[in-house]
């Protein structure tokens, strides 16, 4: 008998901005608002992923553009539990951009690079990341 395999790896064409910083999430959120002028929020679901000995949580700051076509997410990499994306450990952020209205990405780069609390930042792909569905939760 014949097997067939599904293929169910497809991701949409995000762009996500791998960031480092040294403070919390709501601090780095209030940068980026002011830096990219968004208003990011925290959403009331956090991002859930098994961890090695118990699940962990991620949290999320989102903000949906005024045209609808755009919407931003802030997702947290590290919890006490584990990391979101093991081959990404040195990222402490990953924000989000989805949706037909994105802006260049070299203009969302340099603006999140002007943020205040940005140590670094650097974009990636999305069909190279390991686990990058997650951060589409």
């Amino acid at each position: 008998m014949a097997k067939l395999k599904l293929e169910n790896d497809i991701l949409p064409d995000a762009q996500i901005i791998a960031i480092s910083s040294h403070v919390n999430d709501y601090r780095l959120c209030w940068s980026l608002n002011r830096s990219l002028g968004i208003a990011l929020s925290r959403r009331s679901r956090d991002i859930g992923s098994d961890g090695p000995e118990q699940r962990a949580f991620f949290p999320v700051f989102s903000h949906e553009a005024e045209d609808g076509d755009t919407l931003f997410s802030l997702v947290g990499n590290h919890a006490p539990e584990g990391v979101l994306i093991a081959s990404q450990r040195q990222a402490d952020f990953f924000l989000v951009a989805d949706g037909d209205g994105r802006p260049d990405p070299a203009e969302l780069l340099d603006g999140v690079r002007r943020a205040e609390f940005v140590l670094t930042a650097y974009t990636l792909d999305i069909q190279t990341i390991k686990g990058a569905y997650k951060l589409l939760q």
